[in-house]
């Protein structure tokens, strides 16, 4: 329906203007009449509401994100039907994504890096804890307010999507996971868990202090292939004086094995806040040999995939901070286990691998040692030793006054070792057969109780082991498609590795050409099957150009590889520069063959306003009228005299109405103003002018005739 001229959806939503268009839906900006509030509305693309499968998907992952309430996570209000499509009615943050912030600010500091990616990590951390993994982080989906708070959007969006898209890698990557931020798990067609999007936050971390994303290629395929082959050039060849720590936080959260990265959003966030505080920071202190359980802090259980192994949803306990230049020092302190909560009570959580890529070379800290360290690492060892010796005495003695004694360590000793040295002492083995990516055949990776706990000849000692598993017989996925083939193989036990990407305009794309080794062959479980994937007929992708001016983006779309025939057409937009590129057909990041034709939409500038027309109205009326239409009043006031009708009234309009115009342009208008009427002191009197009295003349003498004598 309308209202005066407005699209209204649902009969609550008034459409104001389009504020974005991504890969699937627009969004516009829109009024909650309802509520009177701005909301932030996604209307999907139609051809997206076509499969009924992926609008039940859709359903559940609106409700789902609608539950996530945190300040952090751009908040979804309302879901329905509009025409033959779908929407979705959501917060709305005034301000920009962090990729519009990067692309024109191109890198931040490490500190302004670590404060945003510590809000990020705080909305993931809350949202894996009620069961719902992003898995498609990425800077398009953080957006920073004008206030300056960050917002994750796009929950649940992703998952809605695979359903829809199954043609090839490239499309399930832009579901999944955009490939340039994915993990290698993703990029392998693996299970994300929450440790997924650690690994994707990490990309991040490292593209806003490099720049750049660390992968980079000409197709999703190339992409997912560096994802689990190859190690992110290190930061510190990027930006000399980038500060360890920071280096070591980002290594960890992009290592290839999900058990060596962070093992939930909250301990990422735990460390970057260290950071922050110029505290030590446990990423680095691993990195120089130490523990990464020395800086745990206190956290709630994170949900894992259900094919992971319990153990990595454990509970830290907070204990006190081992600096960095503690882990560097010679002084010999006892080893300490790190008490975790997992299968079975109490465990000593094993020591964190290094991360590839960050092992750093050795360097003087600048900050002075903390003498109390020694200190307290000197008194640990007198304890150790005293205790130490009175186990002995009482063994050389055969003091058996007393049946209680200590429960020996047999982490990481094989299950027959650990068993014998148990027996030996009394104790009895209890294995536990547990499977654990990273842990030899056999090998126990965890005890309960812990080891030097005080225990009684007869005890059981619960064993964690990964047990030794028979081999597989590897299915033949020759002539499958990546993701098909991954399938497969996940329900042998066994992944998938791309070795090779090649152009082979006979083979359709994403099919796999050949693979090692090959069917029939068996392997242990959980090995990877190498293979070599077609790249399809010389297909590139289309390359990010949106924002750029239309000669440049001609220029680069025209030049090797892409060699694109271009067509222009312009396109209304109030958050694009006239003349810059607002988006292209096919998508940026779509796959195109070489030499195709491609459409660019070049900005027009924003969606002109019609001048309403305000003379006569008063003052205020024309205020409140042009400013709803985003215009700007500017006022001249003329003098009418008392009583005038124009008295507060405009009397002219600099502009005509009915004339369009761009929004935010100042229009003029004359506005009356009475003016005071003025007391008139009354004239004095004249004084009455008095006629002189005119002088009579005098009588004539009369005339005597003279007497004539008589004659």
């Amino acid at each position: 329906m309308a209202n005066d001229g407005k699209a209204v959806i649902n009969d609550r939503y008034e459409i104001v203007q389009r504020v974005g268009r991504g890969g699937m839906a627009d969004v516009f900006l829109a009024r909650d009449v309802l509520l009177d509030r701005p909301v932030a509305v996604k209307v999907l693309f139609p051809e997206y509401a076509t499969d009924p499968a992926f609008v039940e998907r859709f359903r559940r992952e609106a409700q789902a994100a609608a539950n996530l309430n945190h300040p952090n996570i751009v908040s979804v209000y309302d879901w329905g039907r509009v025409g033959n499509t779908y929407f979705m009615a959501m917060e709305y943050v005034e301000g920009r994504t962090l990729a519009d912030i990067l692309r024109s600010d191109q890198a931040l500091t490490s500190a302004q890096a670590a404060d945003i990616a510590s809000e990020v990590a705080a909305a993931l951390a809350f949202a894996h804890r009620n069961g719902v993994v992003h898995r498609d982080v990425k800077p398009a989906n953080i957006l920073i307010g004008s206030t300056g708070v960050v917002k994750v959007a796009d929950f649940g969006i992703a998952r809605a999507v695979d359903t829809a898209q199954e043609a090839n890698l490239t499309q399930t990557g832009a579901v999944m996971g955009t490939a340039t931020y994915f993990s290698p798990e993703q990029a392998q067609g693996g299970q994300p868990d929450p440790r997924s999007d650690v690994y994707s936050l990490g990309i991040v971390l490292y593209e806003m202090v490099a720049g750049a994303p660390p992968f980079l290629g000409e197709n999703a395929v190339s992409v997912a292939y560096k994802q689990v082959h190859d190690q992110p050039r290190p930061l510190n060849q990027i930006i000399l004086d980038i500060p360890r720590a920071f280096e070591a936080i980002v290594a960890k959260c992009l290592a290839k094995d999900p058990t060596i990265r962070y093992q939930s959003a909250d301990a990422l966030r735990d460390d970057l806040r260290r950071f922050r505080e110029g505290a030590d920071v446990g990423a680095l202190i691993e990195a120089l040999g130490g523990s990464m359980g020395a800086v745990t802090t206190v956290m709630a259980s994170t949900p894992m995939s259900p094919s992971a192994p319990r153990g990595d949803a454990m509970t830290t306990q907070a204990l006190p901070v081992v600096g960095a230049n503690d882990a560097l020092s010679n002084v010999a302190t006892p080893a300490v286990g790190v008490p975790v909560t997992g299968p079975g009570g109490t465990q000593v959580m094993p020591q964190v691998a290094v991360p590839q890529g960050a092992v750093l070379p050795p360097y003087e800290d600048d900050r002075p040692r903390r003498g109390g360290g020694y200190v307290i690492a000197a008194i640990i060892a007198v304890l150790a030793l005293l205790g130490g010796g009175f186990a002995l005495f009482t063994v050389l003695t055969g003091d058996e006054a007393s049946t209680d004694f200590t429960v020996p360590n047999v982490v990481n000793l094989s299950l027959s070792d650990a068993s014998k040295v148990l027996l030996d002492r009394g104790l009895t083995p209890v294995p536990l057969p547990v499977a654990k990516d990273g842990v030899g055949d056999d090998i126990v990776y965890s005890q309960d109780p812990l080891p030097d706990v005080v225990s009684r000849k007869g005890d059981e000692v619960k064993l964690t082991y990964n047990p030794k598993k028979a081999p597989v017989a590897v299915p033949a996925i020759q002539g499958l498609t990546v993701k098909d083939a991954t399938a497969l193989l996940l329900t042998k036990g066994l992944t998938l590795t791309i070795s090779e990407v090649r152009t082979d305009a006979a083979i359709p794309l994403n099919q796999i050409i050949s693979q090692d080794p090959g069917g029939g062959a068996e392997v242990p479980a959980g090995s990877a099957i190498k293979v070599v994937v077609s790249g399809g007929a010389g297909q590139v992708t289309v390359p990010s150009i949106d924002g750029q001016l239309q000669e440049a983006a001609e220029k680069l779309l025209k030049s090797a590889p892409y060699n694109f025939i271009v067509t222009v057409q312009t396109e209304v937009s109030d958050t694009v520069e006239k003349g810059r590129v607002v988006r292209t057909d096919p998508a940026i990041g779509a796959p195109i063959d070489s030499g195709n034709t491609i459409v660019i939409y070049i900005s027009s500038g924003p969606q002109q306003v019609e001048v309403p027309d305000v003379e006569g109205r008063t003052e205020g009326e024309a205020r409140v009228t042009l400013n709803t239409r985003g215009l700007v009043v500017e006022v001249i006031y003329v003098d009418v005299p008392a009583g005038s009708l124009n008295d507060g009234k405009v009397i002219s309009q600099g502009v005509p109405f009915k004339t369009m115009v761009d929004p935010n342009t100042s229009i003029k208008l004359t506005v009356g103003k009475a003016v005071a009427a003025t007391t008139v002191a009354p004239a004095p009197s004249p004084t009455p002018t008095v006629a002189p009295t005119p002088t009579p003349a005098p009588a004539p003498t009369p005339t005597v005739a003279p007497t004539t004598s008589g004659a």
